[in-house]
């Protein structure tokens, strides 16, 4: 590009010299003419105006040239700034292109070198600017030549073209090139040449096939931990449903046994309720007490593991409601103020009119709980305290008691199952199971549970409740007072111990008493002032079918019933609750046998 511009500017200075070679003979014959006409010496040949007029003629050439010549060298001049500019551009240029890390050249369309970078020429290892006017076999080579051949046909065709190819370098080390090729148009847009642009991607080209055989190599490994880990899914969910069935398992035969075995023990229990009502000496009468705690002991154990079993099951959830605490732990007081005194313990209540969002049954269970164990650390001449306290937008339900305390490392294990304080440290063994059951309670209820003792001082047991609006109070039935002596209950049970020590302890209490298997046992005539019925009669015949055929009968709709079950199922209580029965589970304690039928007789 340089050379043509030196050439073309070298022949407008000679056309320029030319020129004014010309002009300069032009204006010399002009001034000969003019000072002949002026002296008349061609007057022989010619008039004076021809003269005159010839050297008119001859003066217009030389302003003619004149202009010529001004319009020539301001062309040149022009042409020598273009020439100045365009070789600075080309400098700018090569100075960019020579530090691109690129390889670039320009070729002809006749397939000859133009330009070329430094790159470029590094690549093929020849000296700068010696491809200039060569073709392309001075950088490739025939052979490799004739393999850009197609490329070369295709963008002289007016496409671009992109495409891999291996090439030598100046070492002779092949080396991986992305080549592109651009068609260059001039003004009448017909190509007059391409563009070449080069980049070595042989480190890419190494780095994508090492990470492709890199993706392999971790797919097969991905594949061999998704089998073993598919393989131990397979068998951690074949251990899963195993222990799922043995968890089932363990619960229905845990219920199983316990109603079997609940059912001889609620007749034990009752024919000692009965045993202590009768004169007994103070020996007899402490076999009695032993004996009846001994009884609760057992039925307690019976149904912590049935619930414990549940409760890993899962089975057991929550039925939330807005409880009035007032009558629910005004009730726990009246039961637990009268084995306080028993025990020498003073027992302090204080009332609440809160209402909170709990489980009732859940509630109570935990509230049992926490005050049983309070009665059993506690030593005779202590006392025992149950009461609420607000905090912001919760109620917290204390238990608090003077008893032995619990050390600072034991209070993290009392929540565990099976662990106990030091029996010599408390009035009677526990089974060391119900604050586990208490935590867990109030786990799934999201009531927080606080702990806080001191080694004999006491030992304070709190839970969280969140307030709730009051409850909208149920329609009360309304009961019969009547003396106790002139209540008429009715048994019905197919166990024929059970029936008898009912008989037992009820008759000792005053109460008129008849028992039998079922409905038919009974004179309809008759009226009863309440019904005890057992759930689970013979061949599978539910009690509250007995009780929803006698209710059929004339005058039967308002006896209040009592069901008393060993089935310890949460959906069983709800569907109880809803349609009006109270319920009691075996083995029934007397003392809660007798604030029942006080409550359902008397209405107190």
């Amino acid at each position: 590009m340089t050379e043509t511009t030196t050439t073309q500017k070298a022949d407008l200075e000679q056309q320029l010299l030319a020129l004014q070679a010309e002009n300069q003979k032009l204006r010399k014959i002009n001034q000969a003419l003019i000072e002949r006409v002026e002296a008349g010496q061609n007057a022989v040949h010619t008039g004076p105006y021809a003269a005159f007029q010839h050297a008119a003629v001859l003066a217009e050439q030389v302003r003619e040239r004149t202009a010529e010549l001004s319009r020539a060298y301001d062309e040149l001049r022009r042409s020598v700034r273009y020439s100045e500019t365009l070789a600075q551009s080309e400098r700018w240029i090569r100075t960019i292109t020579d530090h691109v890390p690129a390889m670039i050249a320009y070729l002809s369309a006749a397939g000859i070198y133009l330009f070329t970078n430094r790159g470029y020429d590094d690549f093929y290892g020849v000296p700068a600017g010696s491809l200039l006017n060569q073709t392309l076999d001075a950088a490739h080579g025939p052979e490799g030549a004739a393999r850009l051949a197609p490329y070369v046909l295709q963008v002289l065709s007016g496409e671009q073209v992109v495409f891999e190819i291996d090439e030598q370098n100046a070492d002779g080390e092949w080396r991986h090139l992305l080549k592109t090729y651009v068609p260059h148009r001039d003004e009448q847009q017909q190509i007059s040449g391409f563009f070449v642009l080069n980049r070595d991607i042989t480190e890419r080209k190494r780095t994508s096939e090492a990470l492709r055989q890199a993706n392999l190599h971790l797919e097969q490994r991905v594949a061999e931990r998704t089998s073993a880990l598919t393989a131990l899914n397979q068998q951690l969910r074949a251990a899963t449903t195993a222990a799922e069935q043995a968890n089932q398992s363990k619960s229905q035969l845990l219920a199983a046994v316990s109603h079997d075995v609940l059912q001889p023990l609620n007749a034990a229990r009752l024919f000692n309720g009965a045993l202590l009502e009768q004169p007994l000496g103070h020996n007899q009468q402490q076999l009695a007490l032993s004996a009846g705690r001994a009884l609760d002991d057992v039925g307690d154990l019976l149904r912590t593991l049935v619930d414990l079993s549940k409760l890993d099951a899962g089975q057991l959830q929550p039925d939330c409601s807005n409880v009035a605490l007032g009558p629910l732990l005004a009730a726990l007081a009246s039961e637990f103020a009268a084995l306080a005194a028993s025990k020498g313990l003073r027992f302090r209540f204080v009332a609440s009119q809160f209402t909170v969002q709990t489980d009732p049954s859940w509630l109570t269970r935990i509230l049992r709980n926490l005050l049983t164990n309070a009665l059993r650390y506690t030593p005779p001449g202590g006392a025992v305290l149950l009461g609420c306290r607000r905090r912001g937008d919760k109620v917290e339900i204390q238990v608090l008691d003077s008893g032995v305390g619990i050390a600072d490392e034991h209070l993290e294990l009392i929540f565990q199952e099976f662990q106990r304080l030091p029996q010599s440290r408390a009035t009677e063994a526990g089974l060391g199971l119900g604050l586990a059951i208490v935590e867990r309670l109030c786990h799934l209820l999201a009531h927080p549970l606080r702990v806080q003792s001191e080694l004999n001082r006491g030992s304070v047991f709190a839970l969280k409740l969140p307030i709730a609006e009051p409850a909208s109070e149920p329609p009360q039935l309304i009961l019969p007072v009547m003396d106790k002596a002139n209540a008429s209950i009715w048994v019905i049970d197919n166990d024929a111990t059970i029936c008898q020590a009912m008989n037992t302890l009820l008759t000792s209490w005053g109460y008129q008493v008849q028992s039998g298997a079922d409905a038919g046992a009974f004179n309809a005539k008759e009226k009863p002032d309440l019904l005890i019925v057992d759930y689970q009669l013979a061949d599978g015949l539910l009690g509250t079918a007995v009780v929803q055929q006698l209710r059929s009968q004339t005058g039967f709709a308002d006896v209040p019933v009592l069901i008393i079950t060993a089935n310890s199922q949460q959906q069983l209580a709800i569907a109880l609750k809803q349609q009006g029965y109270q319920l009691l589970y075996k083995p029934v304690r007397p003392l809660q046998l007798k604030s029942m039928l006080r409550h359902l007789l008397l209405g107190v």
